[in-house]
């Protein structure tokens, strides 16, 4: 089944977000420590968490690793530090898929390569890295149906 393409507006948004580059073989290394680190990061300034989670994830280097970046919508504008950048995302047009798959996106590169046709087709510019925001838990759990996800892809 393809999944159904949706265009979305995202509204300017102040997140505080980390990035780079990630060892998939390392648990310490991660989407899971950066959220991790983040989320410090936003408790320590006092701000608010205002929206779903997400992560970007680039292609995998010559090394092995995977460039990733780890991003929490806020409330305010926050402070950057040394490892955590605080930013406004400026408003926006993009295309979202939601889809299930499991916590590695198995099914992610299909998807990915759908929303790029899509794109294509209709003359539409993909702007960065694809956002995957993951709607249920995402706890280690390898059943493809377990995770409701999107792939939300700003152009």
């Amino acid at each position: 089944m393809t999944p159904e393409v949706v265009h979305r507006s995202l509204h300017e948004q102040p997140v505080l977000r980390s990035r780079g580059l990630w060892n998939p073989t390392d648990p310490e290394s991660g989407a899971g420590a950066a959220f991790r680190d983040v989320n410090a990061e936003v408790d320590r300034q006092g701000l608010t968490r205002a929206g779903a989670v997400y992560v970007c994830l680039g292609e995998l280097t010559a090394d092995g690793l995977v460039p990733g970046e780890a991003v929490v919508p806020v409330d305010r504008l926050g402070e950057s530090t040394e490892a955590i950048e605080a930013l406004t995302l400026p408003a926006t047009e993009a295309l979202s898929v939601v889809y299930r798959d499991d916590i590695h996106l198995t099914a992610g590169a299909a998807v990915k390569q759908h929303l790029r046709q899509y794109a294509q087709q209709e003359g539409l510019v993909l702007d960065g890295e694809p956002r995957w925001t993951y709607y249920t838990s995402p706890d280690w759990d390898l059943e493809p149906n377990d995770h409701l996800i999107e792939l939300l892809w700003p152009h």
